[in-house]
């Protein structure tokens, strides 16, 4: 089981940090809003992204992004430069609780780069907390103990089947594909 418990998303800018912090019920909750541009694809992107499964979207890492997560954001007729940005993604598998956090743009730090803080965002930072970086879109992450999918498949109780490929090597079923 997957339960999406909050969203975290943080953008340094040029003027100051902006963000958005969601809890989301459990159930069915919904992204809406009467204006567009508002933020609600983003919103769905950062959580693609943080799960790795930005390829649903269209590609992989941060090229799939929206401008507001790596080139500018928009704040009424002012736009400004995006310094960094990070997406916090808390879950739960019905017993544990994590929080993800990949970044779309900061120095330093590959993209492939996804850190699970097992604790929830408020004590993520914790000395106590223990974390483990992990990366993925990169050769046997789907399979490797340091690949965050195969990291996600176990802690979702998920058996993911060995399928065929074209080039004749037996792999994985994607998580993203189910």
């Amino acid at each position: 089981m997957l339960e999406i418990q909050r969203l975290l998303i943080s953008i340094i800018t040029d003027n100051g940090t902006y963000g958005f912090d969601e809890r989301f019920s459990k159930g069915l909750n919904f992204i809406a809003s009467t204006d567009n541009t508002c933020g609600k694809s983003s919103i769905l992107e950062a959580i693609y992204y943080c799960l790795g499964f930005e390829e649903i979207i269209g590609a992989q890492s941060e090229k799939v992004l929206t401008p507001v997560y790596k080139g500018n954001l928009k704040d009424g007729d002012a736009e400004y430069e995006v310094l960094q940005s990070s997406m916090f993604l808390q879950i739960s598998n019905g017993f544990d609780i994590i929080t993800i956090m990949r970044c779309a743009k900061m120095e330093n730090r590959h993209s492939k780069l996804i850190s699970v803080f097992y604790a929830p965002i408020e004590k993520m930072f914790d000395k106590d907390t223990d974390k483990e970086d992990m990366y993925v879109h990169s050769k046997n992450s789907a399979q490797h103990e340091k690949g965050f999918h195969a990291f996600l498949e176990k802690f979702l109780g998920m058996m993911l089947p060995v399928v065929a490929t074209t080039d004749s090597i037996d792999r994985k079923l994607y998580l993203q594909l189910v």
